[in-house]
Parts: C-alpha cells; structure tokens; sequence
C-alpha cells in the first residue's frame, strides 16, 4: 500500500504528514516553502526533458543528463517513474551505440545513481540491463564505465543482492579480463575482487588476478595487488605463494605499484608467520615468513617516497611476531657477521667430503675451489633491516619519524628486551626540532616505562627537556617521570632537583608537577627514605627554621615523602614534629595527593571509596527510584516530596563520582517534572497569566540539559527525554498563547520541530512505543490544516490539562555527564591578585580548564562566558587546536580533555577592583547556554589614564 500524503501550507514552512499503514504513528517532517516541489514531481520531469531532447543533437542531449545527474534526487520516489526513467535511459543508450561514447557513459553513472533508492526490484533490473547492454558494447571506454558502474551498484546494495545476481556480475567481470584495454582490465579486478566467491578464489581466481600484476600498466598491476588484498579481507585464504610476486613487486618504478606490494607483503608476513621459505637462491637456508616480510618492510624505510616511508613505518608497529635477532638489528647500522652464518665443524667436514677432490693428502679438499661469496644469495638478514628503525628517527619528514617512535613503542611493549635497547634512542627524539616529536617520544617512553629503569645519563637529556617553552611538552615530561623507575639516589635527587628548578620558573605547571611528585613518591620509597633528612633540610641537632606550607616547592617535597611513606611506614620516624603538624594540614586540604597515614592528630576520615560501593549506590539508587513511582501515584501535596527526592539524587552524585552521570540525569529529568507539573496547573484557569518567566525559561533550560549534556543514553533514555520534551514545549506553547504579552510563533515552530524530531526516531525505531500523550499529540498536529498558534493551542489544550507524568527512566550506569574543572584562573577568588590594566586596552589571562566526557560533536558549542560586573557578558569560541586529550600512562583519554586557551580582558574605568566571573558553558541554542562548572572568579581593575606632565 503506498503511503498518503498531506500537505499543510503556512507562510514560512510546509508540514507535510506521512501515515504509513504499518505504524500506528504518524512521521511529521517540516521543509521550507523554496523546496515544497515533490520529488516525484522532479523525476518526472527529468523523463520529460529526455524525451524532449531524444530528436535533437548530442551536444544538446549531453548537456540534459549532465543537469539530471546534478540535480537528481530519489527520496520517496514512485516505483513506476523509476522503471520509467530507467527505460528512457537504455533507450537512448541504444540510440547512441554508434554515436558519441561520451553520452553513454554518462548514461551508466545516471544508471548507478538511481540504484541509491536500494529497492531490491530496480537493484536487480538495473544489473540485468547493463550487463545486456554492455555484451553488445564494442567501445572499451563504456565497458569500462559499466564495470564501474556495476561496482557502485553491487556495492551499496550488496546485503540484499540475490546470490545470482552476484555472480552474474563476477562472471561478466572475468569475461572482460581478456580486453586489451588497460581501464577496462582495472575496473574488471576492481569487480571481481569485490563479487566473486569465496570458493571460486579458492579455484584460482587469485592467481589469475596476481597474474596481471606483470602487466605493462602501472594501474593494472596496482589493482592486481589490490585486488588480492580485496579478496583477502573478504576472507579468502591468501597462499605464502604469493610472497615471491609481491617481493619482485617491491622494485617497480611506480609508486603506486610498491605500495600496494607492501601491504600484500606486510599481510603475508602477519597471517602467516610461522611459514618457512627459502632465504637464498640454492635454497640451503630458511627462514620464518615474518621475518622475511620484516626485512622487506625495513627497505620501504628507505624508499623515495614518503607515503611509502610512512606506510612502512606503520607496518614495522604491527609486525610484533618478528624474532628478537631481526629486531633488534634495526637499531644497528652494521652489519652482523658479514651476513654469514657460522658452520659448524662436522658441517664443514661434510663439505669437503662432498667436493670429492684429492690434493697432496696433507689435507683433505685443500685444493678445493674457494667459493664466490654473494651477499646478496647467503644474507639472512637483508641489509634493509640494518639499522632500519635508525633512518626512520633521521628522517627529513615529520610523518617519518612519528610512525617510527610509534612502531618502536608497539614492538618495545611486546619485546621487553627491545625496550631496553630502544630507550636510548627515543631519549634522543626528545631533542627533535618539531613538537609532535618530541610530544609522541615521550608518550612513547612512557607506555614502556615497566620495562625499563633509567640511568643518570639518560635521565641528564630528559630533565633537560623539562625547560621547554611547549607547556605540552613539560606536562607530558612529568607523566612519563611519574611512570618511570631511577635506578640510584643520586637519580631521585637530579630528578626533584630539576623540578623543582622549573617549577620556579614556571608556577603554572604546580598542579602537574604535584601529581608527579606522588607518582614518584610511591614507585621509589626506598630510596626516598635514603634522601629524606637531606630534602627536609632536617639538622640532626639544631631545629631548622618552619618553611611556608604554601610554599609549592616545599609542597612536593611534602607530597613525594608522604607518598613513599605510604609504602614504606618507618619514613615516618625520620619526619620532624612540624612535617607532622603539616601532614594533618595537607591531608584536609588535598586529600587526593596525600594518602592516609598512621600519624597522630591527622584526619581519620575515610575516602570515599571505602565508604560507597557500586553496589551500595546502585541499591540506594533504586530504592530513591521506587519511592518516586510510590509519589507518583499520590494525588495532592507530591511536589514536596518529589523535590527531597530530587535532594537525595543530587547529593547521591556528589558522593559517588562513578554514579555522577546517573543521578545527575534522573535529578534533571525529574526537576522537569516537576516544573510541568507545577506550571500545568496555571493552564487551568482562563484569567490566570502566565507564570513568571524565569520558570518557562529553567524549563526549556532543564529539555536542553538531558539532550545534549548527557552521553550513553540507551534508546529507551533517548525516548523518555524526546516525550518529556515534546510536553515541555506543548505547555510552553500554551502559557504564551494565553500570556498575549509576546509572540506564540516561535513556541509553535519549536512544538512542531520537536513532534517531527520524535516521529522519525518513531520511524526509525519501531520496536519502542510512545506513552498515550505523545501519540494524542502527534495525532493532534497531524490532523490541523492550518498550523497557526491559536489553532494549535486549541486543539493540544485539552490534552496537556490532562497530561500524566512521564514515567521515570530505569537506572543506567553508563550514562555520563558532561563537567569541566577551571584549573587557571583558580576559582576561588585571591585578593592579593589583582589584574590591572589600562581602561579601554586589553588584558590576556591563561585558561586552563579540564573537560570530562566531552563528545567530539559537542566541541564546536564549547563556549567562554565572561561576566563583568555590570552584568555586561562576552563570549569567547576557543578553538578545536585547543583541545587537548588528557594522557595518562596507559594512552590518551577518549573523552577527557583539556582547553588551554587565552581570554581578553577589557572594560572602562572602575573606580575599585571587582570580581569578573569566567565560566565554561554549551551553546546549544542562540540565546541558550548550559554551564559546565561553577565560574571562577579574578579581581579586575581598570585604571584610568596616566597623564604626563
């Protein structure tokens, strides 16, 4: 049954109501006045402008398709307008089978094109047809662009392509190989790697594709390797056989060629690398197929081009079956044992009693014939594999020599013995002119870090990196030091010695520089107990003077010992009474850089993971949520207890960071409710004004919120959130309209976006169904003929006076929220530090701001808002470069980042300093803005003008 369509008319948008008679829902879909022409319409008109110019000359005909193919669109298209069209096509094909080859190839991409509806029916015609036209095709061109075009096809409709179908164009595809027309042997690869059948290349389908690989064109050899890949990821079972070919390959002159040769080379040596093949031309040695594929892969380091330097780079990363010998000759640009193996005695006997050749008898074959040494024939390592990770560090590009540190650090984390060798070269990369470099060395070296244990000489480069101007570089130096293991005293004291030294020179690095402290602190307690009197300036007869707790530098003093002490309590013994006094200090005040220890007067309380569980959460979480159904069924006075509810999950997600993102969602959720339910009663009276319209607005604010701050929703989630917002703005709609003090049309749009918005999630997912209100609604919307506010409010009226509540969501922990932490400026407001400026010039101030579960689609509304304190805001869009992933020691973090940035400060004269406050914030609508943290405030104070004398 085909669907039936109504078309509304309004002045700016067309609402167009599509019942299907296999839904109980009805799709809303909202599209401007400029393309309220049917699409329908447009195909038919396409037919009539072929039609028109089928007499008339080529130029002419050409000219239409080329506007068709532009133009051409097949949403909810006719089945009888697509055969027509269709027909229309090959006959014009026919027409011109002797005429311009130009027309008919363009006719086939049109041909491709209308298989995008991915109607099973026209997909099959379509195949049957080109296929018939082209056995009877004598120009190569157009074979070749229906080989294309029966690509394109079978490609975007493959899942629901019969089996016959399929073959019938892997056969015609097999049929073309024999052309002598380079395009045509191409495209003919291109197709039948992508429909022939598994078992068919089991039967010499792949090497008769590898055959071409010798042919004359560069672009039918590439495909002939790309093809066997092809077939490969599809699942066929490539033969090491074919490791000779793509070996040979690897010399040809063309670019394209010796890349697609690396991958069948670097695929061979991965799927089979246990297989053993011959290393030299008398097959007297073998050798593993990995390690043979590694060699190769080594010489692509040194190839002219740079793509195929990158490619082999890469590769070398994922090659982690290579054996240690081949490995570790990368690093070593000398060759090993001239290339030879040693023999053994009895096998060097067995030689000369095999020469058969007599002498003088002093010595048995002595006048034998010396051999003809070849390296290139008795080499078992090829000389590409020599030093071959070295000249990717050395070279010129940058690409180069980051897929190298990567590939080093992938083989390092499965080789621990080659960590250690390979540690001396990443320190070198520290020194590298690009940032990048340096920034993926020292991440690099710090996913190896439990491999390795560094020494003095090596630590003397890192530490001098510290000094960077890159604050990236200085931030990522401390993870890796965290990570990483010294090996002596005199290690432990140059490394705090040297942070403490930058910490001086810059300030704004305390924070990182904190956080390694503890990491070094826990992984060293021995040898922080050794040093611990000499990094507290502790006499042992004379009282030191008490240092300044604030002091940063004295703080990682503070931070490292109490750490190690953690692991190692009798470093407690060695501390002086006032190291103890400002334990107890610290332990309050950063409680997640000083641990618990068993010290007197210190704070006893627990952390909260000990004292909240998953479990505990979870069952609490449910029991709050069993109570609001429970307050639910109440008929007065609910609003009460609905909002200690509300308490209960806000407090919940303070207390227990794993269920932030749950209970934060249901409270919201749940405030909404409230908020309908409190401004529901004010659509009762006709006398009644709206109610104030900050509670209108906390509404629409509270819909935002659940849309776009949360992530992980399941498709239930999404459903309950889309219901709750389709009443929030009927009701919003209602209390404008009855208000009569501001316009109704923006209310009403935004009502009929959110009904289309929900009727195609319907659409989309119809194994969910909507609650008796939204279905009324939708009903309702789709049934007015003219959308006007006055006539919507009437008719959604009766129905949001007698709406019931949402049901609550069920509890989901894999919900997140979305939460950002202002490091710099800190936020709480210091009266010592006031920026001063000249009133009407500008002021720069460093924001640094961490970003938790922060979606790469919600980057582009990250705003900064600034608000002076006249309530005048500014705005400020940082920039996508200013996100920065957080890294940790096992990798970058999906989704936490951080924003460093710099905001301008400017204002007229004050007579005082006042507080600006600066907040991060989604802008996810004009005029709307959800924030992310509380603002951090700064005393600004612009002064007047200096007048000289």
């Amino acid at each position: 049954m085909t669907s039936t369509s109504l078309v509304l008319k309004r002045p700016h948008s067309v609402i167009e109501v599509v019942e299907s008679a296999t839904s109980t829902h009805k799709k809303i879909r909202i599209q401007t006045t400029a393309k309220s022409s049917s699409v329908v319409g447009k195909l038919q008109q396409s037919i009539a402008l072929l039609e028109n110019v089928a007499q008339q000359n080529s130029k002419e005909l050409l000219e239409v398709l080329v506007k068709i193919a532009d133009e051409l669109v097949l949403d909810d298209c006719q089945l009888p307008d697509l055969y027509k069209a269709i027909k229309k096509l090959l006959e014009l094909f026919r027409q011109e089978r002797d005429g311009d080859t130009t027309i008919r190839v363009k006719i086939l991409r049109l041909l491709a094109d209308l298989a995008e509806v991915r109607i099973a029916e026209v997909v099959n015609a379509l195949i049957d047809e080109i296929i018939a036209v082209l056995k009877h095709e004598k120009s190569q061109k157009v074979i070749a662009q229906g080989l294309s075009s029966l690509h394109k096809i079978g490609a975007r409709n493959l899942n629901q392509l019969p089996s016959t179908h399929v073959t019938k164009i892997a056969h015609f595809a097999q049929q073309q190989l024999i052309s002598e027309s380079h395009h045509t042997q191409k495209n003919a690869l291109l197709v039948l790697s992508a429909f022939v059948a598994l078992t068919d290349a089991k039967k010499g389908v792949i090497d008769t594709v590898g055959h071409y690989a010798d042919s004359q064109d560069s672009g039918v050899r590439a495909q002939s390797l790309r093809s066997i890949l092809c077939l490969g990821e599809r699942g066929a079972i490539l033969s090491p056989n074919l490791y000779q070919r793509a070996v040979d390959t690897l010399e040809d002159d063309y670019e394209c060629v010796r890349k697609e040769a690396l991958r069948l080379v670097f695929q061979l040596g991965v799927c089979h690398p246990d297989y053993m093949i011959s290393c030299s031309n008398d097959d007297e040695e073998e050798m593993r197929l990995i390690d043979a594929a590694f060699s190769k892969v080594c010489g692509a380091l040194c190839d002219l081009s740079i793509q195929i330097r990158v490619q082999a780079a890469k590769h070398l990363g994922d090659m982690t079956q290579v054996s240690s010998e081949f490995l570790h000759q990368t690093l070593d640009k000398k060759l090993m044992s001239n290339l030879r193996r040693k023999k053994t005695a009895h096998e060097r006997g067995a030689h000369l009693v095999a020469s058969g050749e007599w002498s003088s008898g002093k010595r048995w074959g002595d006048d034998a014939p010396q051999e003809q040494l070849d390296t290139a024939t008795i080499s078992l390592i090829a000389s590409g594999a020599c030093g071959a990770l070295v000249h990717g560090l050395e070279d010129e590009f940058m690409e180069v020599r980051i897929a190298t540190v990567d590939s080093m650090c992938k083989l390092a984390l499965r080789h621990p013995d080659f960590a250690v060798t390979c540690l001396d070269f990443l320190v070198d990369m520290f020194n590298d002119e690009i940032e990048e470099v340096r920034l993926k060395a020292i991440y690099s070296l710090t996913a190896i870090a439990k491999h390795i244990v560094l020494r003095e000489d090596q630590l003397e480069i890192m530490l001098s990196s510290l000094e960077d101007f890159s604050v990236e570089v200085r931030e990522g130096l401390h993870l890796m030091l965290g990570a990483c293991r010294v090996s002596t005293q005199a290690c432990l004291l140059m490394v705090v010695q040297k942070l403490l030294d930058v910490l001086a020179k810059y300030p704004q690095d305390k924070f990182s520089a904190f956080g390694c402290m503890r990491k070094v602190g826990q992984k060293h307690a021995n040898l922080c107990m050794a040093v611990t009197s000499h990094l507290l300036q502790d006499h042992p007869f004379f009282d030191s003077a008490e240092r300044d707790v604030e002091d940063p530098a004295y703080l990682c003093i503070l931070i490292l010992l109490f750490n190690a002490a953690q692991n190692l309590p009798p470093i407690i013994s060695l501390f002086p009474y006032v190291t103890l006094k400002h334990y107890a200090y610290l332990r309050d005040a950063m409680p997640s850089l000083v641990p618990e220890l068993p010290i007197e007067g210190a704070s006893t309380k627990k952390s909260i993971d000990d004292l909240t569980g998953s479990n505990n959460s979870r069952e609490y979480l449910e029991t709050v949520l069993a109570h609001i159904n429970e307050i639910f069924s109440i008929a007065k006075d609910r609003v009460p207890l609905l909002k200690t509810a509300q308490d209960n999950l806000k407090r919940l997600g303070e207390i227990d960071p794993e269920m932030l993102g749950t209970a934060n969602f249901l409270e919201t959720f749940l405030a909404a409710q409230i908020q309908i339910e409190q401004l529901q009663s004010c659509t009762a009276s006709q006398h009644n004004r709206a109610p104030l319209k900050e509670s209108l607005a906390q509404l629409v604010r509270n819909c935002l919120k659940l849309q776009h701050v949360f992530s992980g929703l399941t498709y239930g989630d999404m459903l309950l959130v889309k219901q709750i917002c389709l009443r929030a703005s009927a009701l919003h709609l209602v209390l404008i309209v009855r208000d009569r003090s501001q316009s109704a049309l923006g209310p009403c749009q935004m009502l009929l976006q959110t009904a289309s918005d929900i009727s195609s999630f319907l659409d989309e997912k119809q194994e969910f169904q909507p609650d008796d209100l939204t279905t009324s609604l939708l009903n309702q919307l789709g049934s007015i003929v003219d959308p006007k506010p006055g006539r919507v409010f009437r008719e959604i009226l009766p129905l949001v006076q007698a709406a019931s509540p949402v049901k609550m969501p069920p509890p989901n922990v894999e919900i997140k929220m979305c939460v950002a932490n202002i490091l710099e400026p800190c936020p709480q407001m210091s009266q010592d530090n006031v920026i001063k400026v000249t009133a009407g010039l500008i002021a720069a101030l460093p924001f640094v701001a961490e970003i938790d579960n922060l979606q790469d689609a919600q980057k582009q509304d990250m705003r900064i808002k600034i608000k002076y304190p006249d309530q005048h805001t500014h705005t400020v869009v940082p920039k996508l470069s200013d996100f920065r992933k957080i890294m940790t020691e096992q990798g970058a973090h999906e989704t936490n980042v951080k924003l460093r940035t710099t905001i301008l400060l400017s204002h007229s004269v004050w007579t005082e300093a006042s507080s600006v406050e600066i907040t991060l914030c989604l802008a996810v609508r004009p005029g709307t803005e959800l924030e992310l943290c509380k603002p951090a405030k700064i005393l600004f104070a612009p002064k007047p003008v200096r007048r000289g004398i």
